[in-house]
C-alpha cells in the first residue's frame, strides 16, 4: 500500500483504530544513477581500438593497471584535436582527474604539440595513465581526513597528479620533436607522417646516451641557425630602388594617390593607371638561385674523442638541416687519415634515418698526420656522386695540419673546378697550413653555439 494512502485511513478515525497511535513512515531515498559510460571521454570506435592497441603495446600501461576503457580516454585526450567529456563516467575519479586535466593551461599548451600526432599522443597518454594509476592506487589518500576526502583535499590531490602528469609529458613529447627534426623528420618533412618510424627513432635515441647527448646539442645549433637564416633573408619587396611607370595601385606614388581625390583628376589618373603610365614605386626583386651541396668533414682521430666529437656530430646534424631548408644535397664525412673513413650522402628527399644513425653513433678514434681529407675529397666527391653546384665545404678538426704543397696544389684546382667554398674550424689549435687551402679558417677554443665562428658556418 502507498504510505499516502496509509495515512488517510488514519485521518478518517475508524472504529479499531487508537487515535493516540502514532504511525511512523520511513520513506527510502532513490539511489543514484549510474552512468552507462565506460569512458569518460568521447569516444569513436577507433579510438576504441586505438586504446586497446596502445595497451597492447605498452608494458608501462599494463604495469599500472590500466585498462582498454582508461587507456581510450588518455589518448583520446592528446591525440583529438576537440576533445570532449561525457557528462558521467562508470570510473567517477577518472572523470574527476581528466576534467582537471582538460582545464589547465598547461594541458592546452601540451594538447597543441599533440593532437594528430600518433607517436606524441602515445607519450602523452602514458604519463597521464600513470600519475592516474598514482592517485588512485591503495594507501594513496590514506593520509586524507575521511570526512574531508571527497572535498578540498581530494581536489588537491588530484590537481597535483596532473600538474606532474603534464611536466613529465611536456618534457619527453619535447625531445621527440627535437630528435625527429634533427634527423630530419620534423612537421611536414619526408618522413614524418610515419608514426612507426619515428617511435622507433626516439626509442633509440633515449637509450642512447650518446645520441641523446648530440640530438640535445644539434637542437642548440639548429636554434641558432634558424636566427642566422632568418637574418640574411632577403625580401625583395622591401627595397625601393627608384620611381618606374606602372599599374600597380598598391605601389602607386602618394602623390597620384592625392590625384584619385580630386574630381577634376580622378578619370585621368583612372586612365593612366589602367594605361600603366603612372609613377610607381620600383622594388628590388630577388629570385631564389639554385645551390649546390655541402659537405661537412669531422676529424675522429683519438684526440677528438668524447664531448668534442659529440659537438661536431651536433653541428654536422644543424648543417644538414640547413641544407634541408635551402633544398640542398648534404654529406657527412668522417675521416681519420689513413686510418679510416665514413661517408654518409643525404638527399633532400627522406633521409635514412638509421644510417644516420650509425654514423652518429661510431667512432674511428685512430690517430693520422693529416686529419682532414684535403687528399681524399676529390675523390669522395665522386664517390659520394654529388650533383654540381657551388659546394660549401665545413672541415672540423683540432689538429694542427701540415699539408705538403703538392696536396695543396691539387686541392686548390679542384676546388675552383667544382665551385667549391671551403670553411675550417680549428678547435684549441693554431691553424696552420689549413689557411692555404680553406677559403675561411677559424680557430675557436670549443664548438660552443655561441662561438661567433660557429655562427658564421651556421649562416652559409
Amino acid at each position: 500500500m502507498d504510505p499516502n494512502d496509509l495515512l488517510k485511513l488514519l485521518d478518517l478515525g475508524g472504529t479499531d483504530a487508537t487515535p493516540s497511535a502514532s504511525v511512523v513512515v520511513e520513506r527510502s531515498e532513490e539511489p543514484a544513477p549510474v552512468s552507462r559510460h565506460p569512458t569518460a571521454m568521447e569516444i569513436d570506435e577507433w579510438g576504441l581500438r586505438r586504446g586497446r592497441d596502445l595497451l597492447a603495446e605498452s608494458e608501462r600501461l599494463r604495469q599500472v593497471g590500466t585498462d582498454a576503457f582508461a587507456s581510450a580516454d588518455f589518448f583520446a585526450a592528446a591525440f583529438d584535436p576537440d576533445p570532449r567529456l561525457h557528462e558521467s563516467c562508470v570510473d567517477a575519479r577518472r572523470h574527476e582527474f581528466l576534467t582537471q586535466l582538460l582545464g589547465t593551461p598547461e594541458y592546452r599548451e601540451l594538447h597543441a604539440a599533440t593532437r594528430l600526432d600518433d607517436t606524441a599522443a602515445e607519450i602523452a597518454a602514458t604519463h597521464f595513465a600513470v600519475q592516474f594509476a598514482n592517485l588512485t592506487k591503495p594507501g594513496a589518500t590514506e593520509s586524507i581526513a575521511a570526512d574531508a576526502a571527497d572535498g578540498m583535499d581530494r581536489e588537491m590531490e588530484t590537481l597535483r597528479a596532473v600538474g606532474k602528469a603534464l611536466a613529465a609529458a611536456k618534457e619527453e613529447v619535447g625531445e621527440l620533436h627535437e630528435t625527429a627534426a634533427a634527423f630530419g623528420m620534423g612537421p611536414g618533412a619526408p618522413g614524418s607522417n610515419d608514426p612507426k618510424a619515428v617511435a622507433a627513432l626516439f626509442k633509440r635515441v633515449r637509450s642512447d646516451p650518446v645520441l641523446k647527448r648530440i640530438c640535445e646539442l644539434a637542437g642548440r645549433y639548429r636554434r641558432v641557425a634558424q636566427s642566422k637564416q632568418r637574418r640574411k633573408t632577403v625580401h625583395g619587396l622591401d627595397d625601393v630602388v627608384g620611381v618606374e611607370m606602372g599599374g600597380n595601385l598598391a605601389r602607386l606614388l602618394p602623390h597620384e594617390l592625392a590625384k584619385l581625390a580630386v574630381p577634376e583628376l580622378e578619370l585621368d589618373t583612372l586612365r593612366r593607371l589602367v594605361e600603366r603610365q603612372t609613377l610607381c614605386r620600383e622594388h628590388h626583386a630577388s629570385e631564389p638561385v639554385g645551390k649546390g651541396p655541402i659537405i661537412i668533414t669531422s676529424d675522429e682521430s683519438g684526440s677528438m674523442q668524447g664531448e668534442k666529437a659529440h659537438m661536431a656530430k651536433a653541428l654536422s646534424l644543424a648543417l644538414a638541416w640547413i641544407a634541408r631548408q635551402q633544398n640542398r644535397w648534404c654529406a657527412l664525412v668522417a675521416y681519420s687519415g689513413d686510418s679510416g673513413e665514413r661517408l654518409l650522402a643525404l638527399p633532400p628527399g627522406r633521409w635514412d634515418e638509421s644510417a644516420l644513425a650509425d654514423w652518429l653513433t661510431a667512432f674511428i678514434g685512430r690517430g693520422s698526420d693529416l686529419d682532414v681529407p684535403i687528399r681524399e675529397l676529390p675523390r669522395m666527391y665522386v664517390e659520394l656522386r654529388a650533383p654540381t653546384g657551388v659546394t660549401d665545404v665545413v672541415m672540423v678538426t683540432d689538429a694542427i695540419c701540415s699539408i705538403p704543397s703538392e696536396i695543396r696544389e691539387r686541392f686548390s684546382a679542384w676546388k675552383q673546378s667544382v665551385q667549391v667554398r671551403a670553411i675550417a674550424l680549428v678547435i684549441d689549435n693554431p691553424s696552420g697550413d689549413l689557411a692555404a687551402v680553406a677559403d675561411e679558417v677559424h680557430s675557436v677554443r670549443s664548438l660552443d653555439a655561441d662561438e661567433s665562428a660557429v655562427g658564421r658556418v651556421l649562416s652559409i
